[in-house]
């Protein structure tokens, strides 16, 4: 009945506070809203992704390099490599090669493409501009001598090394990742057209061809730029059956969810120094409320708050975001779990905020160490775009852990893909409240409560 008490006081204590409600209730349902809105074109929406606007910066010069290429064909190394009627074939067969329909026509402007990325050419300078201003995603920058360095790969036995460079926004921008992606698929269906012809010419010569092989070498060339010509970056969302895709709605829901039960841990974690200053931890400890009792009910007012948020932002994502959370039995358990490791964290804190004799580890843990997990656990954005090595640490974070059940649920998983992370959050809570005990176990806090015991009985006496 005692603990009671404390858990209806504290409750009671929460709900009069109004800067508290906001932050636990309000403010994690306005940025619910506001990032599942504005972030929407970066996720999947019923499977296909949102346009993604680049700049292409051509630091070639055209007419400069088709004359190179002619040039070598006519008089340099190549026609004295192959022979000035190879050399006279190819550089037929290279007036219908072009690198840049090809990069731009039949790569760019192809139905599969085009549907997710939208281009404009622009110089260096203002490309970086619109990148700084967030107006594109990412600069795709084609180097010098481009042109000269694609038509002696695609033409010739000989192999110019080329570097297309794609330059991404900020870390949290995902069309970057994604431009970077389909342009590497395409150098990588280039880079296999070439090699094969290379193997292709070195068969040639390796049988004694020779020069009748370079001699035959317009008709291959021919066939090849055919074949590259209908060169194409699919790009696909695989539907597997009972999956489904993550929207911005759904993302954002479950990550500021995640985040913002870790307020409730900061909130408990400054119930106990609070109370000894308010001196009714005092009057606890006179009424016979043992240290175990008043962590008990710290530990269940902690995890009713955090409840409380996930079942507040739960239903209002359902009914307003329209987010699908998944199987509701591992919803209810991966937010069991997770207020359970909340309340765990929230008592640890106390307990250290109180042995300390001030707020600051409170304060610490508040503006510090929360945003530090919500960082690495994906509540800002998902952590597959960060380095892999803070992708690692994301099981740190409590927000991490609970946010990648949530995820699995819905994303069409059952119980059974998320039982492992509910499971860590449960030992996590359970880990933290032992240490809670541990913390408080001490000479400090026995002289502390027996000093109140005697003042007390020689005030009643």
């Amino acid at each position: 009945m005692k603990i009671l008490a404390i858990i209806r006081k504290d409750l009671a204590g929460l709900f009069s506070d109004k800067k508290a409600l906001i932050i636990i209730l309000l403010m994690p349902v306005i940025l619910m809203v506001i990032l599942s809105f504005a972030l929407k074109g970066m996720f999947m929406t019923d499977g296909s992704w949102g346009k993604i606007s680049i700049a292409v910066v051509k630091e070639y010069d055209a007419e400069t390099d088709r004359r190179r290429f002619d040039d070598a064909l006519q008089q340099g190394l190549l026609a004295r490599g192959m022979g000035k009627e190879a050399a006279g074939k190819l550089a037929s067969a290279g007036e219908d090669t072009d690198p840049e329909r090809i990069f731009f026509h039949e790569f760019l402007d192809s139905k599969e493409v085009s549907d997710i990325i939208t281009y404009r050419i622009e110089t260096l300078e203002k490309a970086e501009l619109l990148l700084n201003n967030g107006e594109i995603s990412a600069i795709v920058v084609l180097p010098d001598d481009y042109l000269y360095n694609m038509k002696i790969n695609l033409l010739t036995p000989f192999r110019n090394e080329v570097e297309i460079t794609v330059l991404s926004g900020s870390g949290a921008d995902m069309g970057g990742q994604v431009v970077k992606s389909i342009i590497q698929a395409y150098s990588d269906s280039i880079s296999s057209a070439i090699i094969g012809k290379n193997v292709l010419i070195e068969a040639a010569m390796a049988n004694g061809v020779g020069n009748e092989g370079f001699r035959e070498m317009e008709r291959v060339m021919k066939g090849i730029m055919n074949a590259l010509e209908t060169v194409r970056v699919e790009v696909d969302d695989l539907a597997l059956e009972g999956m489904r895709p993550i929207s911005s709605s759904d993302y954002y829901a479950a990550a500021m969810l995640t985040m913002f039960i870790l307020f409730a841990a900061g909130h408990g974690g400054r119930m106990l120094l609070e109370e000894k200053g308010n001196f009714t931890y005092q009057r606890m400890i006179v009424a016979g409320v043992s240290k175990t009792g008043i962590l008990t009910g710290k530990f269940i007012v902690v995890f009713l708050i955090a409840l409380l948020q996930i079942t507040v932002m739960t239903v209002f994502s359902s009914f307003v975001l329209k987010v699908v959370w998944g199987d509701p039995l591992t919803v209810a358990l991966t937010g069991i779990a997770a207020a359970f490791a909340v309340a765990g964290v929230g008592v640890a804190v106390a307990a250290v905020t109180w042995r300390a004799g001030n707020f600051r580890v409170a304060n610490i843990f508040e503006t510090a160490i929360i945003q530090t997990m919500a960082l690495l656990g994906g509540s800002f954005f998902p952590i597959d775009i960060l380095p892999a090595g803070f992708q690692k640490l994301s099981f740190l974070s409590l927000n991490g852990i609970a946010l990648k059940a949530y995820l699995k649920s819905m994303m069409g998983y059952g119980l059974e893909e998320a039982a492992g992370y509910i499971g860590i959050l449960t030992g996590v809570g359970a880990v933290f409240a032992i240490l809670a005990v541990t913390i408080l176990r001490g000479r400090g806090y026995d002289v502390d409560a027996g000093y109140h015991q005697i003042k007390t009985a020689q005030a009643q006496g």
